[in-house]
């Protein structure tokens, strides 16, 4: 039953939570986790050992985490079941992660990447060599950007090969290869045996570590062109994150093409989405944010609607929201999309690299040069009815 439910509602993640008399489950449903049923605690331990006999884990063993995996079949969906197990003081709580296998690979224009962020990415795609950094928190869309861009530059005169940790998303015609600690095969140790392999190409999943940076410049100073991601909060953050790992300066600036920040909002229920005029402090705050963008008018981005079918004044802002429905199971929210900044390593940004400059100072350059931050993305998603403000801020702040 917790499996269907999470199954039919895309749940990303399934908690099983042990607590003081209850066990409580709960699901991450486009990125947000709530608290959908409760088990009596006398089944807890039930529960626990049908999970680890699926995941072939030690039943026995309840003082040491372990992890395993399953697949089960929902109608023609395969569905492949990471399983996580850590002992708390209530007992053992179990996170189990759903990915879909063969879920196919979404078009890029499909991420939300659009507008000169989509051109400059798609400009960076088609360099034979140079690194490409796809920032941003734990489930916040990289891999899926990833392996889109995989599926543009997968062409039968190429060679492409990925480090992941671990696969979750296959493209055919792609050598992926997945990390196992238990061989010792880590993202040096793979990057540094894929030199070998003749790749024009290279992905790694995530640059973790000393070794797999210096071996990421390395192959972009030979020839290749090298994808992977990295955990910051934007994409001026990255640089700053590189330096910390020992990178030399200026190897940073002549090899780092693009850095491209994102994050995953939840989009507005189309079924029960409805427009509502915004208070004088909010279309304050809207104002202060898109007010440097080239060209902008608030009052008249998008083509609104709802004033020419209210006949209202021109200083008035409209923005949408769900009201939820039987649809999006009464949460205003059905799927998710990004929102992103991309930023182009330029000669003047180069510059503030080989000084070692702060990540404040070198966004703002970038923002000079007319880059649109991912907040901004955000905020112009909003007033088109993609997503609300309060998605935007949850997931940038």
């Amino acid at each position: 039953m917790v499996l269907e439910y999470a199954i039919k509602y895309k749940a990303s993640d399934i908690h099983i939570e042990p607590r003081e008399k209850k066990i409580a489950v709960r699901f991450r449903i486009y990125g947000v986790l709530s608290e959908k049923l409760t088990i009596p605690r006398k089944l807890g331990n039930s529960i626990v050992s049908r999970i680890k006999i699926l995941s072939n884990l030690q039943i026995d063993e309840k003082r040491v985490p372990q992890d395993g995996r399953f697949q089960v079949k929902s109608g023609n969906q395969l569905i492949d079941i990471r399983v996580s197990v850590m002992p708390t003081v209530y007992g053992e709580k179990i996170v189990m992660r759903l990915l879909e296998k063969g879920g196919g690979t979404m078009e890029i224009k499909d991420t939300g990447l659009r507008g000169p962020a989509y051109k400059i990415f798609i400009e960076n795609l088609a360099k034979t060599q140079g690194i490409i950094l796809v920032t941003g928190p734990t489930g916040s869309g990289k891999t899926q950007t990833l392996a889109s861009s995989l599926k543009i530059l997968n062409k039968p005169e190429v060679n492409i090969m990925t480090i992941e940790d671990p696969v979750e998303i296959r493209v055919d015609g792609v050598t992926q290869v997945q990390v196992n600690k238990a061989v010792e095969l880590t993202f040096a140790k793979a990057l540094r045996s894929f030199l070998r392999q003749d790749p024009d190409i290279m992905m790694v999943g995530e640059i973790r570590d000393t070794e797999t940076a210096e071996l990421a410049t390395q192959a972009a100073l030979t020839g290749h062109l090298v994808l992977s991601t990295l955990h910051t909060n934007s994409a001026a953050g990255a640089l700053p994150r590189l330096l910390d790992m020992k990178v030399e300066p200026f190897l940073i600036a002549s090899t780092v093409n693009l850095v491209m920040a994102q994050r995953l909002t939840r989009k507005i229920c189309e079924y029960c989405k409805e427009a509502y005029q915004v208070p004088v402090e909010v279309v304050k705050e809207i104002h202060k944010t898109l007010s440097g963008l080239r060209g902008f008018d608030l009052y008249s981005y998008p083509r609104n609607e709802e004033k020419l079918k209210e006949n209202v004044e021109d200083d008035v802002v409209f923005l949408y929201k769900g009201k939820g429905c039987s649809k999006c199971n009464n949460t205003g929210y059905i799927g998710r999309i990004g929102i992103f900044e991309a930023m182009l390593i330029t000669p003047k940004i180069g510059q503030l690299i080989m000084q070692q400059r702060s990540a404040d100072e070198v966004e703002r350059r970038a923002v000079e040069e007319g880059m649109i931050t991912i907040k901004q993305d955000g905020f112009m998603k909003a007033l088109e009815g993609v997503t609300t403000l309060e998605e935007v801020l949850r997931v940038i702040n």
